[in-house]
């Protein structure tokens, strides 16, 4: 656009023709703002007057419909909020906007981002552009659809028990969980109360890893309120000499397809010289974590409880439903305490691991990409090499990393017998989110693309799922079922 040879115009024209599209089809866009075109029209003036240009400026983006928009309906895909429009933008959008970027769109969601898979009563449940049967993971699922099908050119998604991480490997594009505090997530709901719940970050969802970079280094930095004072200032990546991988455990037992692409992973990188080994963290339990996750959620899940439910379970009754860390919503402030407790003695094992290791491998999720699963979530089930396992096996892996709030990026790497996406979380140190994002720049360009989804259903290939001006013609076709597994550990 600085060099004129595109206009804002085109290309959100572009974006805009691909959602006509398609997303009739695949409910990954829920709202589009008509004040587009307009600013559009004004980033090209902009251009045409040699203004100063931000960064994304004329960038048109899409944003998790989670995340308050001025003056745009924001509804976290739950009925409360139908009519919801808020005053001013979440703390996070307002970075995307102050760097010129154009927030066109709002994406699809699990309801109260409480699902992985996202579905919710109001636009109905996100397709997967690879093949709509499939789900988009959630909760951030529209926003990895939305990536995936050229609808944007990035997306703002949320996080708290792998909601970035599974929709990215399961749209085969890339994301990026930030470590714990970094960017602002205030205006996100829910929660519905001025607080930052424990847990949960903002991050970006784009095609490839430098956009990530370029989206984390507009989103990093302190609140509004806490401007005054404070400052983000990541150190640079490391140069990464030795990588770890923990491709499987008994506790969460991993599908052999994915270990195939971890193990494939680990031979791209050994081949470019960057030694690999398979070990656990001293210290650190699969299990463990995942008990502490699920306590720690809880605190999160209290909002869907009501006092009388509380009292119900406290008389021995059973908790209504079994969302996140719904076991543990009626512990005390005691065992509250205590599970923290054991998260920070978690933390310092990781501290001293990434003393030793630049980056670890892990799965993102035990299961290939599963089917729409409209039932309660005591009935789904995962299939694991054949074998069904427990539906909230999905979040087992994100919460072993995401509890001790490490940096985390997805990284697609090869599609599944099925022709679906694989992808590999690159988990790097606490605050230097640069290393696991490097590490994924370079996997980028190692590894075969996967090049956009191929429409199905009769839709046109000639112009959607496109970039302008890129040629596609030479992406293969990466099969992990073709990998041979790395070993059970």
């Amino acid at each position: 656009m600085a060099a004129r040879r595109v206009s804002a115009t085109e290309i959100l024209a572009e974006a805009l023709t691909r959602i006509d599209c398609r997303n009739k089809e695949l409910r990954l866009v829920v709202t589009i703002d008509e004040r587009a075109e307009r600013w559009a029209r004004e980033a090209d003036e902009a251009v045409l007057r040699g203004e100063p240009l931000g960064p994304l400026h004329g960038v048109p983006l899409t944003v998790k419909d989670s995340f308050s928009t001025q003056g745009l309906r924001t509804t976290a895909g739950s009925r409360a909020l139908a009519g919801n429009i808020p005053r001013r933008d979440a703390d996070a959008v307002a970075a995307l906007r102050a760097a010129g970027g154009i927030v066109f769109a709002k994406t699809n969601l699990a309801e109260n981002c409480g699902d992985l898979q996202s579905a919710n009563p109001l636009f109905g449940a996100a397709a997967n552009p690879w093949d709509p049967r499939y789900t988009t993971g959630g909760s951030s699922g529209g926003s990895a659809g939305a990536v995936a099908a050229r609808f944007c050119a990035a997306d703002l998604g949320s996080d708290i028990a792998g909601s970035i991480r599974i929709p990215a490997a399961a749209c085969g594009v890339y994301g990026h969980r930030p470590s714990y505090g970094i960017v602002p997530i205030r205006g996100h709901h829910p929660p519905y109360q001025p607080i930052e719940p424990d847990l949960a970050v903002a991050g970006p969802l784009a095609s490839t890893p430098g956009d990530l970079s370029v989206l984390l280094d507009l989103l990093a930095g302190p609140s509004q309120a806490d401007r005054p004072a404070w400052r983000v200032e990541l150190p640079p990546a490391r140069t990464v000499r030795r990588v770890a991988i923990w491709p499987d455990d008994p506790y969460c037992p991993v599908d052999a397809e994915i270990r195939g692409a971890l193990g494939h992973v680990a031979g791209v990188l050994e081949a470019g010289g960057v030694p690999v080994e398979q070990t656990r963290p001293a210290g650190i339990r699969l299990d463990e974590s995942d008990e502490v996750a699920r306590r720690l959620l809880a605190s999160v899940a209290l909002q869907d409880y009501s006092a009388a439910d509380i009292a119900a379970i406290n008389s021995g009754g059973r908790a209504p439903g079994d969302g996140l860390g719904a076991q543990y919503v009626a512990q005390s402030y005691r065992d509250w305490m205590q599970a923290h407790a054991r998260r920070e003695r978690l933390r310092t094992r990781w501290q001293s691991f990434f003393t030793h290791f630049d980056a670890l491998l892990l799965p993102v999720v035990p299961s290939l990409v599963g089917p729409h699963d409209a039932r309660p979530f005591a009935e789904r089930t995962l299939t694991v090499d054949g074998a069904p396992r427990p539906y909230w096996d999905q979040m087992v892996w994100a919460n072993l990393t995401g509890l001790a709030g490490l940096p985390t990026t997805v990284v697609p790497v090869c599609r599944d017998s099925r022709g679906l996406p694989i992808g590999i979380a690159v988990v790097g140190p606490y605050l230097e989110d640069r290393t696991p994002l490097s590490l994924a720049q370079r996997l980028y360009e190692l590894l075969e693309p996967l090049g956009p989804p191929r429409v199905r259903h009769g839709n046109s290939a000639s112009s959607v799922g496109r970039a302008p001006g890129v040629s596609h013609d030479r992406v293969t076709t990466p099969d992990c079922s073709r990998v041979n597994p790395l070993p059970r550990m």
